[in-house]
């Protein structure tokens, strides 16, 4: 039975100094989270031409879940913007912003009394400081074929996607290298790229698949994927493995960019993974990531999917019945349209399956580009009848708004 779509109001709003371009919460200290900015100015010159220039800032902001209050701990101002924001998955007090000028700079958040962020180091991971990076994902457990690797891919502006990495500790720049660069067809912007370790035919901790999925301007969704690990012994120069195959879909299912793409936790279809994509097109699809691509359901979310997160993911039956069902709930942030709370539900009957997509909530009260949402991590408690309490926390651009408000799922 379909559920009647909340609408939530907020509970708190504030208006920073700049325009927010992305937001994350730190997982090591749940009530703080990280605020990246994005200042476009423009100044006149002697002759009267146009000057542009760029800069931006990592804000600390404290959340109170008891009473959403929401405090400034500190603003580190930066001479460059900040395009894209990410906690290290396992090094969790740690995280990297893509900037405008091509370069990748990494942070620490010291302290849980008193927290404060400290820079590490920023490293130019572009030759030419005018292509910006737009996206950075870091790798994930056993996406890298040696067991102390670790490192990041980013994108940027001109089509090129390229991986760094290190098996030394994160923290020391000056021993992170070029592992892999990758070169689209046409100069086109590469809005996003999630990196996936999927299991293969082996057994653990052997038997990974690494993929990379990138999406670009004209709406193309492209597939890499990497030799499985447990396949033969590695090269110890070569933590990036080789890459087997990569095909492209040629914009067959989207109709505009491809901003955002959700590897999801199953089992692949047919020997394809199966994807959460967003658009500019304002439609979020379960997309299974063969060559020409397949779309399983799709919805339209009213705005531009700018970006996906997986806040849950629940499997109810046994295959052993024949029957399995996998639920996902995803907070979307949807550019003009505000941010959306969704559940996806896969029915699976022995080899067939059913794709569904429910909005559960729309919180709509931001004015401009919602680019970046995030949920608080605390202990939810649950609500008596067996659902929960999301605490989220979104913003917008230009009028530089974020808001607290809550929802029940």
């Amino acid at each position: 039975m379909a559920r009647n779509v909340q609408r939530p109001i907020s509970a708190t709003t504030v208006f920073l100094d700049q325009p927010p371009s992305c937001l994350e919460f730190c997982p090591e200290i749940p009530d703080h989270f990280v605020v990246g900015t994005y200042l476009l100015s423009e100044t006149k010159n002697a002759d009267g031409e146009t000057q542009q220039s760029k800069t931006g800032s990592v804000q600390l902001w404290k959340l109170d879940p008891n009473t959403n209050f929401l405090t400034q701990v500190q603003k580190l101002a930066l001479p460059y913007a900040v395009f894209d924001l990410h906690f290290h998955p396992r090094d969790r007090n740690k995280f990297a912003i893509a900037s405008s000028t091509g370069a990748v700079s990494l942070f620490g958040i010291s302290g849980s009394a008193e927290p404060t962020i400290n820079p590490i180091w920023t490293k130019q991971v572009h030759e030419d400081s005018s292509i910006p990076a737009l996206f950075l994902a870091w790798t994930p457990q056993n996406w890298l074929s040696q067991s102390k690797a670790d490192g990041f891919a980013v994108t940027f502006s001109d089509s090129r996607t390229t991986v760094f990495g290190t098996e030394s500790p994160i923290t020391e720049e000056d021993m992170i290298t070029e592992w892999g660069s990758f070169e689209a067809k046409q100069m086109i912007e590469v809005w996003f790229v999630a990196l996936a370790a999927v299991q293969g035919v082996f057994s653990e901790p052997k038997g990974i698949i690494p993929f990379m999925f990138t999406g670009n301007d004209f709406g193309s969704l492209h597939t890499r994927r990497f030799e499985q690990h447990g396949e033969e012994p590695r090269d110890p120069e070569e933590p990036l493995a080789p890459m087997l195959l990569e095909h492209d879909d040629r914009a067959r299912h989207h109709t505009a960019g491809v901003t955002s793409i959700l590897p999801l936790p199953i089992p692949m279809v047919d020997d394809g993974p199966v994807l959460l994509t967003g658009s500019y097109d304002e439609g979020l699809r379960v997309y299974h990531a063969t060559r020409r691509g397949e779309v399983l359901a799709e919805e339209g979310l009213g705005g531009g999917v700018w970006r996906l997160q997986l806040l849950n993911s629940e499997e109810a039956g046994s295959a052993g019945s024949g029957l399995v069902e996998r639920r996902f709930l995803v907070l979307a942030s949807c550019m003009h349209a505000g941010t959306r709370v969704v559940r996806i539900t896969q029915t699976q009957q022995d080899q067939t399956s059913e794709w569904s997509i429910d909005v559960l909530a729309e919180f709509t009260e931001h004015e401009s580009m919602n680019y970046a949402s995030d949920v608080w991590k605390g202990s939810n408690a649950e609500i008596g009848d067996g659902t929960s309490e999301l605490v989220c926390v979104s913003s917008s651009f230009y009028d530089r708004r974020v808001c607290v408000w809550r929802v029940q799922v």
